[in-house]
């Protein structure tokens, strides 16, 4: 082989790397820290309700809703840029993140749009549900945290998402 295309491979081999290890460092500490927390803080009370309570749902979904879309987003697109400004991955476009402006509209975008979507969807459960149903302590920590990682998958593919497939 040549050496164009052993840099070729080793530039394949990096894309990989940096997909397998910055999902995992997304997906294993938002779950676990998006279901622990709401967990014991639910504990300290009787009864989860949607939006009424000290601790309520609202109050834990509505700030992950917003925050970890844009963090997610954030990172990886930072990432991204600095690997292609360092020439470390390889694309058959040569697309490349221009600047912060790119990367903080995309990641304002996605956590907007998020809440926005998960507070609609609040309502209408706030509609269907009788006046202070309570959803469970454990059932609401453990969907608080499969939302987080439901946000870990899919802002993550959705940042790299232009880039995966041109990736050589």
């Amino acid at each position: 082989m040549s050496d164009l295309e052993l840099a070729a491979k080793a530039k394949v081999s990096n894309w990989n790397k940096f997909v397998r290890k910055n999902l995992l460092i997304h997906l294993i500490p938002n779950t676990i820290l998006n279901t622990v927390v709401p967990y014991f803080a639910f504990k300290a009370q009787n009864s989860v309700h949607l939006f009424s309570g000290e601790q309520n749902l609202a109050r834990f979904l509505l700030p992950m809703s917003l925050l970890l879309p844009f963090m997610i987003t954030f990172d990886i697109l930072k990432k991204i840029k600095e690997l292609q400004h360092a020439e470390a991955i390889h694309y058959k476009l040569d697309e490349k993140i221009t600047g912060y402006p790119f990367i903080l509209k995309k990641a304002g975008l996605n956590g907007l749009c998020t809440t926005a979507i998960v507070f609609t969807c609040m309502l209408v459960l706030h509609c269907a549900f009788p006046n202070n149903h309570d959803f469970g302590i454990a059932p609401s920590a453990i969907s608080a945290g499969l939302l987080a990682a439901l946000y870990s998958l899919t802002f993550f593919y959705l940042a790299i998402r232009k880039f995966k497939d041109d990736a050589v």
